[in-house]
């Protein structure tokens, strides 16, 4: 990943809330990047160095209150508390002479309301420190403290080296960050040449070509060194992946949209590279609030050309649709149509089968009725003799649209039994 993609992707995953993890070797100016984002952005920042904390320096220092007769935990003083504006904090900034700048600087950046809370060396903490930012890293919170809600947490770390100091591959714990990876190589070697000349001028010219004739010379041996781990999907990194596309979308409509790498980068990060540009390609002709607009009818051109994969996400993406609105007469009509059109005409007439039985049991009051409403679903008789009962159990429920539509109640008894 470049800079440039990597200072929006800083700003997308804080949009979205994602706890971002930075890979690269060391050296490469991880922490500078994220410190020149968070400044171009008027935000703070804290940074930490992971390997060299206790748990004490996350979670607090013990303190008994007498009053309470209970242990309280006072907040380290490098954490965020956020009671100072960034836009304040200039003005007095620019004002200070320049040997006191760094100082207040530093001084300050726990007390402004927005800004990052960077972990730099994560991988090589200590387990009890590891264990402190389990809870903190996702739920914005360790013990007794609270992260702001102007901040967010960024962690960093170097590439694996064959050795491991902690319990870091912990998968649970890996699974709380949005993986990501500052380039070496040839894919930053224009941005850093042009941060060497804003730096030293004329200076760096014969830093600058012995390192670019040979990019050895420059990041050094790159082989075998990668994150020890490879980056796998769940269904908490998929919530995560939809708080990107929103936060995303959402940035576009405020007219700053960020870059189609920026939002790639972040999904691979999520789920893996190779599932995110699956991801990216999917894209089924027909959606589920087109089905339930349009109706079955005037969409079957479109339906029958679609792969078993397309038809599973459309029938799963009807579901979710349809669930909470079952009971109106339109979205109950559709699926039905739906419904009755797959058992006909679809070979993957399981997919009809289990997309019902989903939308027979989302209604259902507590969980002892579902069985009965599964089996009312697959089994006419039952369903008949339930329906000219006098029982209002199913009253405008699926299973009562099914009893108005006998034709389609024994294309599923079928489709499920072999046999009505």
């Amino acid at each position: 990943m470049k800079i440039s993609t990597l200072k929006e992707v800083l700003i997308l995953s804080r949009r979205a809330r994602i706890t971002l993890f930075i890979w690269g070797y060391h050296g490469i100016g991880k922490s500078a990047v994220v410190r020149q984002t968070m400044m171009e952005n008027l935000l703070g920042m804290v940074d930490m160095r992971c390997s060299q904390l206790e748990a004490s320096d996350i979670r607090g220092f013990p303190h008994p209150d007498l009053q309470s007769m209970r242990t309280q935990y006072l907040p380290p003083p490098d954490m965020p508390i956020a009671n100072t504006n960034f836009t304040d904090f200039f003005s007095k900034y620019r004002e200070l002479p320049e040997e006191e700048k760094e100082t207040y600087w530093l001084k300050m950046q726990p007390f402004l309301k927005e800004g990052t809370l960077f972990l730099d060396e994560v991988n090589r903490a200590q387990d009890d420190v590891l264990q402190a930012l389990f809870q903190l890293v996702y739920d914005r919170r360790v013990g007794q403290y609270i992260l702001p809600a102007g901040w967010n947490v960024v962690c960093a770390g170097n590439f694996m080296e064959g050795y491991q100091t902690n319990g870091f591959t912990d998968p649970a714990f890996l699974d709380r960050f949005c993986h990501v990876t500052l380039s070496c190589g040839e894919t930053t070697l224009e941005e850093w040449v042009r941060w060497m000349v804003n730096m030293h001028g004329i200076s760096a010219q014969k830093a600058i070509e012995f390192t670019t004739s040979n990019l050895k010379h420059l990041d050094g041996d790159l082989e075998g060194k990668d994150m020890g781990f490879k980056i796998q999907p769940s269904r908490r990194s998929w919530d995560a992946v939809v708080r990107v596309m929103t936060a995303a979308a959402d940035a576009e409509k405020e007219g700053h949209p960020f870059s189609e790498d920026a939002k790639t980068e972040c999904i691979a990060g999520l789920v893996g590279r190779e599932i995110a540009m699956a991801f990216s390609r999917y894209d089924c002709p027909v959606k589920p609030n087109e089905l339930l607009s349009q109706g079955v009818e005037l969409l079957q051109p479109k339906l029958t050309k679609l792969t078993r994969n397309q038809m599973t996400g459309l029938a799963w993406g009807l579901v979710g649709y349809a669930k909470p609105k079952i009971k109106e007469d339109k979205v109950a009509t559709v699926v039905c149509d739906f419904a009755e059109w797959m058992c006909k005409h679809h070979p993957d007439k399981d997919i009809v089968v289990a997309m019902c039985k989903s939308l027979v049991t989302s209604d259902a009051g507590n969980d002892k009725t579902d069985p009965l409403r599964v089996a009312c679903l697959t089994n006419t008789k039952l369903a008949k003799l339930i329906g000219t009962s006098g029982s209002t159990m199913f009253k405008n429920t699926l299973i009562d649209r099914l009893n108005q539509r006998p034709e389609l109640q024994q294309l599923l008894s079928v489709v499920t039994w072999g046999k009505d």
